[in-house]
């Protein structure tokens, strides 16, 4: 048991002790502390020291007061901070999803575009065959019928070859069939075929102008869906920026962010040493590096799954893998900012397939793979991934959700459909 003097002599100890404690709580939760505003990035809160205390003098109830008035005010903006992190992180979901169907979107009014295109360009063909036909056709007729007069044949008979050559109705044409069947099969098929491509031109016509109509329209709405997936993009940089300076508010000490840098810049260092020793070797077996493929190969003239290996561009992080060029630098470009993140590379499980690896696909994933010659794999924008991304729960999927949209990759619609046709891994480049 303590004597009166020694509990005297405690009881200062004691709230010193107490006030170090409380003002060490408080140092520790406001160091760091961001109180951000609803969209721009947060500034931090300014550190305020509680008043100083002297080791030989006992606190005042005041002092003890104000320290624990700041360790409580700290504490609150500490729980803010964590709140205001949860709302940007939901925020930036909202956004990279918005993002995502943006560019969902634009990719598909843009192969719409030029699907029209091509419809419109081989209804001009056929056009231009119809009407090569009716200038024959025309001479035939013209033939037929300076032979029907001078044959003696009637005036009725005649006028019918001559309202056919004029462009006249139908039961016109069946007149002057009727009159040539009289007088030979000869003339009954110039008739016929004179017919025939007058209705070839008139359907041609029709569906070149519905095609170039089509375009237009999905041209437009390719335009206005880049538009809105550009700045959507932009807010979700911006948003991807504030998320970061909220995380390290609400998350710790420098200390532990520092060791986490260094594991990670390791981690990397040994990723792209790889990478680079994988890339020398895929050159050396007849690949180009991804540096040649800046510019690319216009691919227009090849069809799905029949591009030659030649044309397309290996990863540098998976260089086994290729894809088309604006595609594997857009992939390299999403893959160093997820090795920063995760400190390796994406995993990826399979990129460009030929037409005879879709088939076999086909034949082994019935329910999963697209039919052989429709795939973007075949088209060399596509891949399927692993490494955690292709769990839809995992931290890899999330921030690929997160960011991706930002280098023109998503993970489309169809694929996210979990009570259907549900493909976390695959992903596809925009253009």
């Amino acid at each position: 048991m303590l004597s009166p003097t020694a509990r005297t002599t405690a009881r200062p100890a004691r709230l010193r002790a107490a006030l170090l404690i409380a003002a060490t709580a408080a140092g520790a939760l406001t160091t760091g502390v961001v109180v951000p505003a609803a969209t721009a990035a947060p500034v931090a809160t300014p550190v305020v020291a509680p008043a100083a205390v002297r080791a030989d003098e006992p606190p005042t109830q005041a002092q003890l007061d104000e320290a624990r008035r700041q360790a409580a005010e700290s504490a609150a903006k500490l729980a803010q901070a964590q709140a205001d992190l949860a709302a940007a992180q939901g925020r930036l979901d909202a956004l990279a999803q918005q993002a995502g169907e943006a560019l969902e979107t634009y990719q598909q009014a843009m192969e719409a575009k030029y699907a029209a295109e091509n419809e419109e360009q081989l209804q001009r063909q056929r056009l231009a065959e119809a009407e090569a036909a009716l200038e024959q056709g025309r001479k035939d007729l013209g033939q037929w019928a300076s032979q029907t007069y001078r044959g003696g044949a009637s005036l009725q008979e005649y006028s019918g070859f001559v309202t056919v050559l004029k462009g006249g109705p139908t039961d016109d044409t069946a007149s002057a069939i009727a009159s040539a069947k009289r007088i030979g099969d000869g003339r009954t098929n110039a008739v016929e075929a004179f017919d025939r491509a007058q209705r070839e031109q008139a359907d041609a016509t029709t569906r070149a102008a519905d095609a170039a109509a089509e375009a237009t329209r999905q041209a437009e709405i390719a335009v206005a869906a880049k538009q809105q997936a550009d700045t959507l993009v932009a807010q979700q940089r911006s948003q991807v920026d504030a998320l970061t300076v909220l995380q390290a508010a609400a998350s710790g000490t420098a200390t532990s962010d520092s060791a986490r840098a260094a594991t990670l810049a390791s981690n990397l260092a040994a990723a792209q040493a790889q990478a680079q020793a994988a890339a020398a070797a895929a050159t050396a077996g007849g690949f180009a590096a991804v540096g040649d493929c800046e510019t690319g190969i216009n691919l227009s003239g090849f069809a799905n799954g029949l591009i030659p290996r030649n044309a397309l561009c290996p990863l540098a992080s998976s260089p086994n893998h290729v894809l088309r060029s604006d595609a594997a630098n857009a992939f390299a470009a999403l893959n160093q900012a997820y090795a920063s993140e995760f400190g390796s590379n994406i995993a990826i499980t399979d990129s460009y397939r030929t037409l005879a690896e879709q088939i076999e696909v086909k034949a082994r994933k019935p329910g999963l793979a697209a039919k052989p010659g429709t795939s973007r794999h075949g088209l060399g924008i596509a891949v399927d991934l692993g490494g955690g991304i292709q769990n839809a729960t995992s931290a890899q999927h999330l921030w690929m959700d997160r960011n991706a949209a930002l280098y023109g990759w998503i993970n489309p619609a169809w694929a996210q459909n979990r009570g259907g046709q549900f493909e976390p891994w695959h992903w596809e480049f925009t253009g």
